[in-house]
């Protein structure tokens, strides 16, 4: 059976923070936090048969900005496939995202996330769009490397300004042991250039764990914690914008083990694969 990272499930089922016309930078953790400065062990996907997510938060306070995901990744043995639906905006403006992922691989992965889309304006009438991502994955221990082009083919606009924006962002995270990660994220754009972001996590306990981070652009600071309940884990995140104010986010994980021999992350260290089974 393949093995799969654990990076994968929210690069292709919970966004990140969202803006305007559907420029969503990808999530690249496996839960509904600030994906950067997050963390989980590295076998958290491998050790898992399926994964429910769902979030929700208020972007920077602002009652125009609400935020909410849902998702459910499976995994079989010819690849692994999720589905999952988000929602931004208010009222008054708004985007709605339905996505459908397939990535398959093993150490290398490629992928694909279709996505149908719609666009509401009060007093203007909605408008549907199709979009994908592309995904690239290269993990070799310790190190973890991730590309995605969001919007890289949008169908259904008829003027160049109503096109959905593209975006690419490149992860690179490293296990420096069992209990930490170090994380490097460089995104492109075109609402927002290039931003660098640097975060790190960490395993407090087997109950709780915690990240923090910056991003170098726009000086905003994340911090985040987890809770382990076993089948469930609670999710918080805060980021602190210096202009634009606090982002809450709230958010749970839902999730079954392939194994219950297993089932404990810590057993693996940094190898990326799930433990061999026994002849």
């Amino acid at each position: 059976m393949q093995k799969l990272l654990f990076l994968q499930l929210l690069l292709l089922l919970s966004p990140d923070l969202s803006f305007g016309s559907f420029e969503r930078t990808p999530n690249l953790l496996s839960h509904p936090v600030f994906g950067v400065y997050s963390f989980l062990p590295s076998n958290f996907i491998d050790s898992r048969q399926y994964i429910f997510t769902t979030s929700g938060s208020r972007l920077y306070s602002m009652s125009e900005c609400n935020d909410a995901n849902i998702s459910l990744l499976t995994t079989f043995p010819c690849a692994s496939f999720g589905i999952d639906a988000s929602f931004f905006g208010s009222e008054l403006y708004n985007e709605t995202v339905l996505g459908l992922s397939v990535l398959k691989g093993s150490t290398v992965l490629v992928g694909m996330k279709l996505k149908i889309m719609k666009l509401g304006i009060q007093n203007y009438g909605t408008r549907f769009y199709a979009s994908d991502d592309l995904i690239f994955i290269s993990r070799y221990a310790p190190f973890y490397t991730q590309c995605v082009y969001s919007n890289a083919l949008s169908y259904g606009y008829t003027y160049s300004e109503e096109k959905p924006v593209g975006s690419f962002s490149s992860l690179l995270k490293v296990y420096l042991a069992d209990w930490t990660s170090f994380n490097i994220q460089i995104t492109y754009g075109e609402l927002t250039g290039t931003e660098f972001e640097i975060g790190n996590g960490l395993k407090l306990s087997d109950l709780f764990s915690c990240g923090g981070g910056f991003n170098i652009q726009t000086h905003a600071i994340t911090a985040t914690i987890l809770a382990n309940l076993k089948w469930l884990d609670l999710t918080y995140a805060v980021m602190l914008h210096p202009e634009l104010g606090l982002t809450h986010r709230g958010g749970l994980i839902i999730s079954k083990l392939k194994n219950q021999n297993n089932s404990k992350e810590t057993n693996d260290g940094n190898d990326f694969r799930a433990p061999k089974k026994k002849d």
